[in-house]
């Protein structure tokens, strides 16, 4: 027997188809850029009427707004009647997203769109700080960072956080990390209380995931983090694949050699224990046979590649050696993912050129070639900064799906919030 909607559940409905094309519509605004009625309407599927009444609920909201563009101006510079385009309002929120490293943060200010407003890198002790107390700690120097720039904290509408090791997105907090001497170091909720902003926190591999996640299409794609330390983020379908508690894809800490060199995280033959920078010094002798220091300065890994260039030896055999565990890393990857495409990048990426041959070298001694004829191996320039962009990538994406699809953001009450 069919059961006839009510009143109530009409509007339950209605809702929840609303909110739906609300999303449609920014996710196509969002990685299609500025578009006209007509172009939208094209790329989402959505009726010329269900167009006109999103994007007039999204205009009156203040989340997008009509921009004039002269007929052909795009191509031939010359102006001409105006096309009227659909486009993302830059002030209708911002976001703060945080790289954590170590006894280093980088804060960064976004708008809706995307760009960065301002970006600050400051010292902030990690490994020897309090665990009770660092979450504290960073929440004070967002609220300074926001205030220098003249930002009212109830502008913010989301704060990201990146950080190398285990992060519990569940719990919010640090379960591992080299860049803490202690564990479970609390995160999101000392700064939600002191900010009165939702905080996300999430590995800086997968973090640097989310910024291929639109391009990735319905394959596997892994996404490798090289430097102080070894971390992979894993998009499944278009999806970052987290695990139960946001811990997943582990890469750096997969065993290479049993019971091998010491790693970081307390264990022996791990990945990172030959790749990681810490791991190629002690390599060459340049360390002690213990897990390496709390951090290493980028001057000194610099000097290391250098010297690996004009002909040191042992730290030519130490780059070899952490090409040649990456390179078998990549293999079993390969053996149990069958990956479409994996990326590379990281500060480590320096010394590409060491590593290249031997990393090679070893996932053709690693891999059946049947499995790894289409993969595609995109290795990146070291100084990109993908974690900063993919964890704005990954706000955003949650503005638009969790907040503005919606609705507009609330105000909140400022007279709770640090100044």
């Amino acid at each position: 027997m069919l059961q006839r909607n009510t009143p109530k559940n009409e509007k339950a409905d209605s809702d929840v188809v609303r909110r739906q094309n609300r999303r449609i519509v920014l996710d196509a605004l969002r990685h299609q850029g500025n578009l006209a009625r007509v172009e939208l309407g094209r790329i989402t599927g959505l009726s010329p009427a269900s167009i006109t009444a999103i994007s007039a609920q999204l205009i009156d909201d203040r989340i997008i707004e009509e921009v004039a563009v002269p007929m052909g101006a795009e191509l031939t510079g010359k102006r001409g009647r105006p096309i009227v385009r659909l486009a993302l309002t830059a002030k209708a929120t911002y976001v703060v997203a945080v790289n954590i490293s170590i006894d280093t943060a980088h804060l960064v200010l976004a708008d809706f769109r995307g760009a960065i407003v301002a970006e600050q890198v400051l010292k902030l002790p990690t490994y020897h700080a309090e665990q009770a107390r660092f979450g504290e700690a960073l929440a004070t120097a967002i609220a300074a960072f926001l205030k220098a720039h003249e930002m009212p904290l109830h502008r913010v509408c989301r704060i990201g956080l990146a950080v190398q090791g285990l992060a519990d997105s569940v719990s919010g907090s640090i379960v591992w990390s080299p860049t803490f001497s202690s564990r479970n170091v609390p995160m999101s909720k000392p700064i939600e209380r002191a900010l009165g902003i939702p905080v996300q926190i999430g590995n800086d591999a997968n973090m640097m995931a989310e910024g291929y996640r639109e391009t990735s299409g319905h394959g596997v794609t892994a996404a490798i983090v090289i430097g102080y330390g070894v971390g992979m983020g894993l998009i499944i379908n278009g999806e970052i694949f987290h695990g139960a508690t946001g811990a997943a894809a582990e890469f750096g800490h997969m065993n290479h050699i049993p019971h091998g060199m010491p790693c970081r995280c307390g264990r022996r033959g791990c990945v990172e224990a030959y790749v990681a920078d810490y791991a190629i010094l002690r390599s060459a002798k340049l360390l002690g046979e213990e897990a390496g220091p709390a951090g290493i300065e980028p001057q000194r890994m610099q000097a290391a590649v250098t010297a690996a260039e004009h002909g040191d030896p042992a730290l030519i055999r130490a780059f070899e050696t952490a090409g040649e565990a990456l390179g078998f890393g990549i293999a079993r990857l390969i053996a149990i993912l069958n990956p479409d495409r994996i990326i590379i990048a990281g500060t480590g990426m320096r010394a590409l050129r060491l590593m290249e041959p031997a990393m090679r070298q070893a996932l053709q001694d690693g891999a059946f070639p049947e499995l790894r004829r289409n993969l595609d191996l995109e290795l990146i320039a070291f100084d990109t900064d993908l974690i900063i962009r993919g964890t704005i990538g990954a706000l955003l994406r949650v503005v638009d799906h969790e907040v503005f699809a919606a609705g507009p953001v609330a105000p909140r009450d400022e007279g709770a919030l640090i100044q």
